[in-house]
């Protein structure tokens, strides 16, 4: 049951990446080159995804509080702070 909650926070974070980072292109074109922003959008977008699976395999013979320990750690750091600060809109 834990790990489908996890599962669901982490669908979450990636759909908040997706959203804020298109909320934040506009504004973030001028930094920026196109081509070198949409990857590392897409990198930010896949990232919770990786860092499931990664927790999963790499922990499948382990204890479990070692397996939650890690998609704690991972539910922390890999908030998606442009839709948390913005609501999406990219205003940062």
């Amino acid at each position: 049951m834990l790990l489908g909650i996890f599962g669901g926070v982490y669908l979450l974070y990636t759909i908040g990446w997706a959203i804020g980072g298109v909320g934040m292109q506009a504004k973030a074109m001028f930094m920026l080159p196109a081509p070198l922003y949409l990857a590392s959008m897409w990198i930010a977008v896949l990232a919770p995804a990786l860092w499931f699976t990664a927790a999963l395999m790499l922990t499948r013979g382990g204890r479990d509080w070692v397996r939650i320990s890690a998609l704690v750690v991972g539910a922390a750091l890999l908030v998606p702070w442009p839709f948390v600060v913005a609501g999406g809109g990219g205003a940062l």
